[in-house]
Formats: C-alpha cells, structure tokens, sequence
C-alpha cells in the first residue's frame, strides 16, 4: 500500500478546500472590482493578483494529478497482490 486510505481522502479532502478557497477568492476579488465606487486599483495590481491566483491554481493541479497517481499506483499494488496470493493458492479466484 502506498498510501492509506483515511490519508487520502484527509489529503483529497484538504486539496478541494482550498481549491474552493481560491474560487472564493476570485469571486471576491471580482466582486471587489464591480461594486467598488472608489478609484480602481492600479491595473498591475490586478495582474500581480491574477499570476498569484495563477500559481496557486498550477500547484493545486500538480497536487490533484500526485494525488490520483498514488490513488493508481494503490490500485496496482492491490491488484498484485491478489494476483500474488491467487497464484501461491491463500485466495479464492
């Protein structure tokens, strides 16, 4: 086993949060902007923001994409082993 299964989901579980963290924080960036009757920020402001936002959402997907390749390399483990006691005769086919 690579990685147990109430990890997992506690490291899958934290992953969705704060991806829905960083939509929140849009939403209200974007909200900012649209109900703001002040000056607006200065445009690379808003861009120094959006790369900030970009970057987090790049390692959110590098997170999504390890956590799915332990989710697969669990799989296969799993799979050998069963294929592993069938052949030795511990487990029904």
């Amino acid at each position: 086993m690579i990685i147990d299964r109430q990890t997992f989901i506690d490291l899958a579980s934290h992953l969705e949060g704060a991806s829905e963290a960083v939509l929140d924080v849009t939403r209200r960036c974007v909200s900012l902007c649209e109900d703001s009757s002040e000056e607006r920020p200065q445009p690379t402001t808003w861009v120094g923001l959006v790369e900030s936002l970009v970057a987090i959402n790049s390692e959110l997907t590098g997170l999504e994409q390890t956590l799915r390749a332990v989710l697969e390399a669990n799989r296969q483990e799993n799979d050998f082993a069963r294929a592993a006691l069938r052949r030795d005769g511990l487990m029904d086919a």
